[in-house]
């Protein structure tokens, strides 16, 4: 599960940051939100890439605009 943590417009697109363990968040994977609603990952980056205390449990993706708050929670399809 993840945790939403910030979310940055970008475009038709958002840029959110999840908190949870990474490992299986990849380019084009589904996440799901509490409604059921699938969102599909467009991209993945680790903005805290120099930070290795970080790598593996904070990620940001790149998902179409849709109605997500800080505060939601997703899980994997």
């Amino acid at each position: 599960m993840f945790k939403v943590t910030g979310i940055l417009p970008i475009g038709s697109d958002l840029s959110v940051t999840l908190d949870g363990d990474s490992d299986k968040i990849t380019n084009g994977c589904k996440l799901v939100d509490d409604n059921g609603n699938v969102i599909v990952v467009k991209s993945v980056a680790m903005v805290r890439y120099t930070d290795p205390q970080y790598i593996g449990k904070d990620i940001t993706v790149l998902i179409d605009k849709c109605d997500i708050a800080v505060g939601s929670i997703l899980s994997t399809a």
